[in-house]
């Protein structure tokens, strides 16, 4: 028998039960006086060789925001031709002014502003309703059952149910991207018994489903028209804005109109040291999509009480071509795994111990899932220095007359080449020398996907609770660099059908042992995510899905800078 579920939460399955999520310390430190002035950096502690290799190759292996940009955005735009104007003098007031951290950063704000999924999430990143005013999880957990709201599309046509169908379907045949219809395997039929009402039947129980359906890859859309329902109307900028922004406006049509404080917005993408140098010129609100590139110019020069931190639920992996010597011996990956100081790099490259390492291939801060740990991870690290030496001596290489030369793909990013001088002086120390190969982004994206690499340095993120983004990748018929182990493939296969999400991620917390033994990837650190929120907007929360939605913000003019 159903029991009722409370909406405000993704596990809760009784009423008055509020969602939780574990307490985040973050620790910073003062920046010791080796770090460069101009980039908040440490000083090098390793010589390395830069290659530098431009291409104009566009990846078929497109990051969801792109996809959402042809997908989402051009509707959203020829649908102002349908509502009025304005909503009322205060339209015309200067938009709260955006700068996101690079085109997918910017992609993935607008495209969050204008669509709305069956679920929603809160200023803290907690599942809330959507376009589902509730929903019910069945006993067992293979069935959720949802029920729509009175909502309408940006047109003004009622949201239906075929409408939740045709767009979720759409996205179990791919339309939404790879990311989001793997993550929907577990989803055998979507079926609309009643004009307001869903069912989704699992395989396998998967709670992470309520956080998945508030992301906009499955947003809902009309099936004609493919109009959305989101909070904003994304259009043309405004005259004055900056120019390549994209302009917000608050869509009086939105479910949730009156709880929208924000009129309006821009959205600018840029690079890192130029919107922290414009936010510090005062010359924008709010800087979202901060990573590895600006993160220590905005720990030394962001005004104080404005530098935001959180811990994203992704990984910085160092990716190894067992397709190519010297790597298909196993004996070479495990040394390489050994001789790399996880805890120290983190805390060195981010000033803070909570940066912590990745000994195996997923992040720790996933709900419910505990990643394996290596056996190496209770030796001193004096003592996997030493072992290291070992096998790199029985694979037949010497640290003085015969060192390991290894080439490292990374991307056009000073936060990359920072973070692996660091990895490269603990090689060294072992008798391997690194060599950086850089990239731009979509010449980076496609040299993985083909294996077209020795070394290649690459970030994983997960959108809900799930290790799957962490694995998968790692599967025979996934990827192009030789990684192949059937047993760990099996485990990955039966947990589709495990009766509890604690089995299910028992056998991919198996799978995930074995590819990181076999040395499929090695991991390095879970990375730092930055912001810069101006004292004058309220309703911003740091959490580790990174969900900032404008529609939770607002502008309190009487705030200022603090000096």
């Amino acid at each position: 028998m159903s029991q009722p579920v409370r909406s405000d939460g993704p596990f809760s399955r009784t009423r008055g039960v509020e969602p939780t999520r574990p307490a985040m310390s973050l620790e910073t430190r003062s920046m010791p006086p080796s770090y460069h002035a101009s980039s908040g950096f440490p000083a090098p502690r390793a010589h390395i060789k830069i290659i530098r290799l431009e291409s104009c190759a566009i990846s078929a292996d497109w990051p969801w925001p792109m996809v959402l940009a042809r997908q989402m955005l051009l509707p959203a735009l020829l649908s102002l031709a349908l509502l009025p104007a304005c909503r009322g003098p205060d339209a015309a007031d200067v938009p709260l002014a955006v700068d996101a951290v690079g085109d997918r950063a910017a992609r993935a704000i607008v495209a969050d502003a204008v669509n709305a999924g069956l679920t929603s999430r809160d200023s803290a990143g907690l599942v809330i309703p959507g376009l589902a005013q509730s929903w019910r999880v069945s006993d067992d957990g293979l069935s959720i059952v949802f029920r729509l709201r009175d909502a309408q599309f940006v047109g003004g046509a009622k949201v239906s149910a075929a409408d939740v169908v045709d767009s979720l379907q759409r996205a179990r045949r791919g339309n939404a991207g790879a990311l989001t219809r793997d993550l929907l395997a577990g989803v055998t039929d979507v079926n609309a018994p009643l004009d307001n009402v869903i069912e989704l039947r699992l395989s396998t129980p998967q709670p992470e489903l309520l956080e998945l359906l508030a992301t906009p890859p499955l947003a809902i859309r009309a099936r004609r028209s493919r109009e959305t329902a989101g909070a904003f109307l994304a259009g043309a900028p405004a005259t004055g804005t900056e120019k390549g922004a994209v302009a917000l406006r608050a869509n009086p049509r939105y479910f949730a109109a009156d709880r929208v404080a924000l009129e309006s917005a821009s959205v600018h993408s840029t690079e890192a040291e130029a919107a922290i140098q414009r936010f510090n010129r005062g010359e924008t609100d709010l800087v979202l999509g901060g990573g590895l590139d600006g993160f220590g110019a905005a720990r030394a020069t962001a005004p104080r009480g404005t530098l935001q931190l959180e811990q994203p639920r992704a990984a910085l992996l160092l990716l190894l071509n067992q397709r190519q010597e010297p790597l298909s011996d196993p004996r070479v990956r495990r040394a390489l795994a050994l001789a790399i100081d996880r805890n120290a790099l983190g805390e060195a490259f981010f000033g803070s111990r909570s940066a912590t390492g990745v000994p195996a291939l997923s992040p720790s801060n996933i709900a419910g899932y505990a990643p394996p740990e290596p056996g190496w991870t209770a030796q001193p690290f004096v003592g996997r220095q030493e072992e290291a030496r070992k096998l790199l001596t029985e694979a037949g290489f010497d640290p003085v007359t015969n060192r390991l030369k290894l080439a490292v793909s990374i991307r056009q990013s000073p936060g990359e080449t920072r973070l692996m001088e660091l990895v490269a002086a603990d090689l060294a120390q072992v008798g391997v020398d690194l060599t950086l190969e850089r990239r731009d982004a979509d010449s980076q994206r496609r040299a993985i996907a083909t294996g077209s690499f020795q070394l290649a340095l690459t970030r994983r993120d997960t959108p809900v609770d799930s290790p799957l983004p962490f694995l998968w990748p790692n599967l025979c018929r996934r990827n192009n660099q030789g990684v192949c182990l059937p047993e760990a493939d099996k485990l990955y296969a039966e947990s589709w059908k495990a009766p509890t999400r604690g089995e299910r991620l028992t056998a991919l917390r198996e799978a995930e042992r074995l590819w990181a033994e076999n040395g499929a990837a090695i991991g390095l650190v879970q990375p730092m995510g930055w912001s810069l929120v101006s004292p004058r907007l309220t309703g911003f929360t740091a959490n580790p899905g990174g969900s900032h939605s404008l529609r939770h913000l607002s502008i309190d003019p009487t705030r200022r800078f603090l000096k």
